[in-house]
């Protein structure tokens, strides 16, 4: 072991108060809100020490910038004071000063200790931030945890570490992916505006969990002077800021919005140097190139590969790749065409964005920010796309198609093998001929428009318009 790497974690141990506090509290001293993922990873912390779970260790995934080294830090302040030892350590950055991974650390800190991490004999947390690093990770993990019961792992990594994790180890684990932050959210952090579990849930179950569209109409007027509430201390211009950059935490910290893009085409550089070539064997030139193959999606997310061969003189087959690693990175979500095998191998995917303001940093790059009105549609589609990856596609309660055929609906969202809903997503008021093109070919249960139209219903459709105002408060 080396006498470096064991300064090095004396050091980080002796500063982890101050370290956290950076990530916890705002320059004024303000304590930084909780994300709604928090109280679940709590939770699992909480049985570990009253031994009414097995659990002991958490992988959080998610892509750079949505907020898991701060969470990870506020799970250090709530625990400061209950556990022997707490480790709160970079992997990355140990990685960059010593060349080690998660074995070295551990092993500086059990010379620091005096003791073998399997001698320990009382309860141990230890917390890793972006374990992905180490190419060795998964392997790690499993040894160590396997090695001890009085340790409990808290990881987090990129959105990859779910596709690298060994069987093993996945049995070992729980994954808790973190996404980027809901409109309630980005209100709490904000402005301090609560929104109840009861009545989000109550919105969500509605919509998607009625037997027909005369059940999610009722329930939904149920919920309306509960949702006319909550939106009479919300300034509706936050629709707005939320799309175009507060899905993202550290966005909230930024002076102005010119900022925000210049941190998040930053990230996206971090993403396509570190995290692509894990997720993919692309040459210099490729991910030269992966930024200008972003863009292109911005302006049109059904853009054939065929065309974006031809546009920037790389084969198909790897621009497919690149599709396939920014999917894995969580940049990006793929909605393939409905339809047989067959149709979707003829139809190229749709791809959106994880959060919206990915797709705003380009239209800000290109000196076209100022269009948002025109944009907004778009933006919300990348909204409303995420929710469905979140609470359908990562919880394997769904998965998400699109209509291929001209003028067809926005999404395809099939429920458990139980049912089918059409869905069209707009700003401003939408008809129902989206969804009318689209039924005569693709049979649905029934229908949804997130829009800004009045709540009700159209029969000949079977669909129901749920105004945004509904939307947002999921």
């Amino acid at each position: 072991m080396k006498k470096e790497e064991i300064g090095y974690l004396q050091q980080q141990i002796r500063t982890a108060r101050d370290r956290v506090r950076r990530c916890t509290h705002g320059p004024k001293g303000e304590e930084y809100p909780q994300r709604f993922l928090f109280s679940r990873i709590k939770g699992y912390v909480d049985g570990f020490l009253d031994k009414s779970q097995n659990s002991r260790m958490v992988i959080m995934p998610g892509f750079r910038g949505v907020g898991k080294t701060t969470l990870m830090a506020q799970l250090y302040s709530s625990y400061e004071d209950c556990f022997e030892h707490i480790l709160f350590l970079s992997v990355e950055e140990f990685h960059s000063l010593f060349g080690g991974g998660i074995n070295e650390m551990i092993s500086a800190f059990e010379n620091i200790i005096g003791e073998d991490i399997e001698a320990i004999k009382k309860p141990v947390l230890v917390i890793l931030d972006e374990v992905q690093v180490d190419p060795k990770w998964a392997v790690s993990l499993k040894v160590l945890f396997d090695k001890t019961s009085n340790v409990f792992f808290c990881c987090t990594g990129s959105s990859a570490v779910t596709l690298q994790a060994t069987t093993d180890l996945a049995r070992r684990a729980i994954f808790e992916v973190m996404p980027p932050m809901s409109f309630v959210e980005y209100e709490m952090v904000m402005n301090n505006i609560s929104v109840s579990s009861v009545l989000r849930e109550g919105i969500f179950r509605a919509i998607y969990h009625s037997r027909d569209y005369q059940e999610v109409l009722n329930e939904l007027q149920l919920l309306q002077s509960e949702v006319n509430k909550c939106w009479s201390v919300i300034d509706r211009h936050d629709v707005k800021k939320y799309l175009s950059y507060g899905t993202l935490p550290f966005s909230l910290l930024m002076p102005n919005e010119l900022a925000v893009y210049d941190a998040i085409s930053l990230l996206l550089d971090k993403v396509i140097r570190y995290d692509l070539p894990s997720l993919g064997n692309f040459d210099h030139d490729t991910l030269g190139v992966v930024k200008q193959i972003l863009f292109a999606i911005s302006e049109n997310d059904t853009t054939s590969l065929a065309a974006l061969e031809e546009r920037f003189s790389i084969n198909r087959l790897t621009v497919s790749n690149v599709f396939d690693a920014l999917e894995k990175a969580e940049l990006l979500i793929k909605v393939p065409a409905y339809g047989s095998n067959m149709t979707v191998a003829r139809k190229p995917n749709k791809y959106l964005f994880m959060s919206p303001a990915f797709r705003m940093s380009f239209f800000n790059i290109t000196g076209r920010g100022d269009t948002y009105l025109t944009r907004q549609g778009r933006l919300l589609e990348d909204s409303v796309a995420s929710h469905l990856y979140r609470d359908f596609v990562l919880r394997g309660q769904g998965a998400i198609r699109y209509d291929s055929a001209q003028g067809g609906a926005d999404f395809v969202l099939q429920i458990m093998n139980i049912k089918q809903v059409l869905i069209e997503v707009g700003m401003g008021k939408k008809d129902v001929k989206q969804i009318m093109s689209t039924s005569k070919r693709i049979k649905s249960d029934y229908n949804l428009v997130f829009s800004d139209n009045d709540l009700k219903v159209d029969e000949d459709s079977k669909t129901v318009f749920v105004p945004l105002d509904y939307y947002f408060l999921m």
